[in-house]
């Protein structure tokens, strides 16, 4: 297993463990608020592993991470914010360039794949959660913990639309659409990209 390879699956086991048990029993006060941050940071160095030869993003990334830490020291909910958006911003550009570059399609890739998925649905959350933080309303229903927001971006992310959080400003149902339509588009786009190049990589037919 690559250096890379190692990356994406351990911020695959990062992403879902954070978003599915942690987030949840940090939420119940099972364990400290700080757990899924910390598992955030882990993530995204695990992130700066599997972008290689990205030298530059992995930079950036490796800087959020230090934000991220600093943020946390402090307590400040919206240095986390901006430095969780920034780095998995740029964690998902770096992880769309190599889940879709050319070659064979491994096992590597696909978890990849499912980790930005993921990925996408966990910056969403955070927006949200910042702009309820900063505007207070601009969901009804939503609990106010991040729970209650990976939920609601998990669901229109998948285009569930159970009805139970709704967004109330402009600029939430702006997001909100935004996401819905990413979600779409990611599953269509990516599906098409990785079954032309297991296509591509499959050897010619001989001749009759």
């Amino acid at each position: 297993m690559t250096r890379q390879d190692a990356g994406m699956h351990l911020m695959l086991i990062g992403l879902a463990t954070a978003l599915f048990v942690l987030q949840p029993l940090a939420d119940i006060g099972v364990l400290p608020v700080w757990t899924p941050p910390l598992v955030t940071m882990a993530t995204l160095l695990a992130g700066v592993m599997s972008l290689g030869r990205q030298r530059w993003l992995a930079s950036l990334v490796a800087a959020s991470v230090l934000v991220l830490a600093v943020g946390l020291g402090l307590r400040s909910s919206s240095a986390e914010g901006i430095a969780g958006v920034a780095g998995l911003g740029l964690l998902c550009l770096g992880l769309l360039r190599q889940v879709t570059a050319e070659g064979e399609v491994t096992r590597a890739r696909i978890e990849g794949a499912i980790a930005l998925y993921l990925m996408i649905a966990l910056v969403f959350a955070t927006a949200y959660e910042m702009l309820e933080a900063a505007s207070p309303g601009a969901f009804t229903g939503a609990t106010g913990l991040p729970q209650s927001f990976r939920y609601f971006s998990l669901v229109v992310q998948t285009s569930t639309g159970f009805g139970d959080i709704v967004p109330a400003s402009p600029l939430a149902r702006t997001l909100a659409t935004l996401q819905a339509v990413t979600g779409q588009i990611f599953i269509a786009v990516l599906l098409a990209r990785l079954v032309s190049l297991e296509l591509a990589a499959r050897p010619p037919r001989g001749g009759r």
